[in-house]
């Protein structure tokens, strides 16, 4: 039997301007100066599709250790509809490795940090 092979994705999901408020916000966005056009995102990657993983997000669903499989940032703050940004990561995607697709999250988070937005990475 062949083994599938993996592909990765990045996704960008757009929070809610109360996120800059929060220690976590702070912590990774000490510059950030709230301001017309700047926005607050949340930055990750995924073997799955940015659509399914943000469902998985917004679940608050349970894997098989009894973690949830979601960020509490993007649960708590983003969007409920048309919260991915595709238009921030769509070129990126799909990714053949992990190791890129981590590489490609760091970039594009520092990237739109450079841009004056607020982001959180976990």
């Amino acid at each position: 039997m062949a083994k599938r092979k993996i592909e990765y994705n990045v996704y960008v999901i757009g929070l809610k301007s109360s996120f800059f408020k929060t220690k976590a916000a702070k912590r990774q966005n000490p510059d950030f100066v709230p301001g017309k056009n700047k926005r607050c995102y949340y930055v990750g990657y995924t073997s799955l599709t940015p659509e399914e993983r943000y469902e998985k997000h917004l679940s608050k669903k349970k894997n098989k250790k009894r973690y949830v499989i979601g960020s509490s940032k993007v649960y708590n703050f983003a969007f409920r509809r048309n919260g991915l940004r595709p238009r921030k990561y769509k070129k990126y995607n799909p990714i053949s490795s992990k190791d890129d697709a981590m590489k490609i999250e760091v970039e594009l988070a520092i990237k739109l940090r450079k841009k004056g937005h607020c982001v959180y990475q976990a």
